[in-house]
């Protein structure tokens, strides 16, 4: 074992003096840099686009995290003789920063190697997500130290989080930017950790380090009914199901916490009476459930859907800086918003006859951006532009007079920016009268239920099977200008508030609230896991996997 040296001996003495004094004083000995403070601070500033200074007046309040590790005073002093330049074997036992230090350099050195599965494009990303987090668990004398919040890190393994850094387009992406950024602001990190494989062995390497982990619904159906994959305490069989743990020696038996699994999902875990999850996950019987069996609380969604956990995305530092352009300087156009060809012959979108009669119309011009597919020509008469750039669509949406929807896909971000930049939407029914409340907003019998409710001049509607009544609207949208709009929910200021209770949620209290209501765990609903497995969307891990032998504390 390597000496300490007369010097060092000395500076850990006056530290350990300075430390106590701090204590008996009742000095907190961490930043959390988490309130309003934090956040007009500047580091909004890091990212293009946020250069608002109005956006930065936001009431956030004080809020801590509730988490399963506490850094005590105890803690702190135990870590005031840690030094990480020494062998581990000498790390102070009670000090959690060093753990915290060595699990995380396990995870750095794997990925470096890369001999494992994993995204590509996500591996600079980790590499420096990872590096970053680890400065948190330095001693606090180190010169690389930076304070962070309790647990900095979120594992994602939902390809639509990693997708971001590459700049995906889709509606799942342009929510998980926002989030991202959201959390960046709030001094989180997030790891982008994909395929499945890789994101619960790299949970099973840090216990201590990741605050919870965001996936798929598939991914955390495949870890919950899985004794290789959920903490080995929290593993109950599906209704009716097998008790597949049966057999599985103790040392291949998973560490993650049943509460640390959320899912972020676009759609929401739907009642069997407004979606195809009959189809989907097996469910027949009518009513609310939850592919997290702890209820839908862990489910986040970009949607106030009911019962969910609602994670708004803002559009302000994309849409503000966007030049806004009068009525009267428009061209007199109508943008209809679809992606592919193949939308134009699904059963329930208005037909074909519709589109070519709309497009001989004198009094306005139509224009698309669809991709033609194989086999599904555009209707006769309708022209496409062809995909665009985000940049060049924003660009056509903000130089249209109106947006109009044709049905797919249901629910669209682009209802949101074209509002924000003053162009008003037109968006069809299924029915003739569809009800507007609950679910129902969500059942997909009638496209982007959430704006609908907006009303006119802001959001007109028209029945798919009435070509009258589409004409009607457009040509009403047409001549009534609007300025900028943009929802409440969908302001920074109001998002950023819900982002910072969501990740200050106490998940293990909810989770024993819920065990002592139901009596025990909740069970996966039945025959859900097996048809995710009927249908290759769930996987499940192999004997042998990977260990650690890492408990959490």
């Amino acid at each position: 074992m390597r000496g300490i040296s007369t010097r060092r001996r000395i500076s850990i003495l006056l530290l350990v003096s300075l430390l106590t004094i701090c204590l008996l004083l009742g000095f907190d000995l961490r930043e959390r840099p988490f309130g309003l403070s934090y956040l007009t601070s500047g580091t909004l500033d890091r990212w293009d686009g946020v250069n608002n200074t109005n956006w930065k007046d936001t009431q956030v309040g004080e809020q801590e995290y509730q988490g399963d590790i506490q850094y005590d005073q105890q803690n702190e002093l135990e870590c005031t003789t840690w030094d990480p330049r020494n062998p581990e074997e000498d790390d102070p036992k009670e000090c959690v920063r060093a753990r915290q230090w060595r699990q995380v350099q396990t995870v750095i050195e794997r990925e470096e190697k890369a001999e494992h599965e994993h995204w590509y494009f996500t591996k600079e990303h980790n590499l420096a997500t990872f590096r970053n987090v680890s400065r948190c668990f330095l001693p606090q004398w180190h010169e690389d130290y930076k304070p962070c919040p309790d647990k900095p890190l979120i594992i994602s393994g939902w390809w639509y989080t990693a997708v971001v850094v590459v700049g995906g387009t889709s509606g799942e992406t342009i929510w998980q930017a926002s989030l991202y950024k959201q959390l960046r602001a709030l001094d989180m990190e997030v790891a982008l950790v994909g395929p499945y494989k890789n994101w619960v062995q790299v949970a099973e390497m840090m216990p201590d380090v990741y605050r919870f982990l965001w996936n798929s619904e598939t991914d955390t159906v495949s870890c919950i009914t899985d004794p290789r994959c959920v903490a080995k305490e929290h593993y109950v069989p599906p209704e009716d199901g097998k008790d597949i743990s049966i057999g599985v020696p103790d040392d291949e038996k998973g560490n993650i916490p049943i509460w640390k699994l959320q899912v972020v999902d676009y759609w929401g875990c739907k009642p069997p009476e407004v979606s195809n999850n009959d189809y989907w996950w097996n469910r027949t019987v009518e009513g609310d459930w939850s592919f997290q069996p702890l209820g839908q609380e862990w489910i986040a969604t970009p949607w106030p859907l009911p019962g969910h956990f609602h994670l708004p995305y803002s559009i302000e530092d994309y849409c503000l800086p966007l030049k806004f352009k009068p009525h009267e300087e428009r061209e007199n156009t109508v943008l209809i918003f679809a992606k592919r060809s193949s939308y134009f012959d699904r059963h329930y979108i208005p037909q074909r006859s519709f589109w070519t009669a709309l497009a001989a119309e004198p009094d306005f011009e139509i224009i698309s951006t669809a991709e033609v597919e194989e086999g599904h020509p555009m209707p006769d008469g309708l022209e496409t532009l062809g995909p665009q750039s985000r940049e060049a669509y924003e660009a056509l949406v903000g130089n249209a007079k109106v947006l109009l929807g044709m049905g797919a896909p249901y629910v669209s971000p682009s209802v949101y920016t074209a509002l924000c930049q003053g162009t008003p939407v037109v968006l069809p029914t299924f029915l003739p009268k569809p009800r507007m409340d609950g679910w129902h907003l969500y059942s997909g019998l009638m496209q982007h239920g959430p704006a609908m409710v907006l009303g006119p001049p802001y959001v007109y509607t028209y029945h798919s099977g009435n070509y009258t009544s589409l004409l009607e609207v457009l040509q009403l949208a047409l001549k009534t200008p609007i300025g900028r709009y943009i929802p409440d929910d969908m302001h920074w200021s109001y998002a950023i508030n819900v982002m910072e209770g969501y990740i200050n949620r106490d998940l293990e209290s909810m989770y024993r609230s819920v065990i002592s209501s139901h009596g025990g765990i909740p069970r996966m609903s039945k025959g859900a896991r097996e048809r995710c497995f009927q249908l290759g969307r769930c996987e499940e891990l192999p004997p042998g996997k990977f260990k650690l032998n890492i408990n959490p504390s």
